[in-house]
């Protein structure tokens, strides 16, 4: 006597598809928190830096690692020095700002929630 499992939808590609969702969602979240960062902790003069810094959060589907990437930053040289300050510039921690907001650490929240349904999924894919 075998037993048969009804998928009701949702199955795994659902739930790679809602990961790629939160993905993208999270990426937006984080670029839209620091570009709020970079003017209030009063490190915009020409607004360069912040209409230029974005980062881009990918998911590598064969090596499951996370990396987050600049994607615009190279415009933006000098984020790192006032991010990290130097002797001549003080540090405004922008990135650890940001990423402790409570609004990012929610967005974050909901990727890995997406990322684990889809890890937990994948396990009962047939090739």
């Amino acid at each position: 006597m075998g037993v048969e499992i009804i998928s009701l939808g949702g199955g795994p590609s659902a739930s790679k598809s809602a990961f790629i969702s939160q993905l993208g969602a999270t990426t937006r979240k984080l670029n839209a928190q620091i570009k709020k960062t970079i003017i209030q902790v009063k490190a915009v003069d020409t607004g360069r830096m912040k209409n230029n810094t974005k980062v881009k959060i990918m998911y590598n589907f064969t090596t499951d690692k996370f990396t987050i990437t600049q994607g615009g930053v190279s415009s933006t040289f000098y984020y790192i020095f006032v991010d990290e300050g130097t002797i001549h510039i003080k540090p405004r921690n922008i990135t650890d700002k940001t990423l402790n907001k409570q609004v990012v650490q929610l967005a974050l929240d909901k990727l890995f929630d997406k990322w684990i349904d889809y890890i937990i999924d994948r396990q009962f894919e047939t090739n």
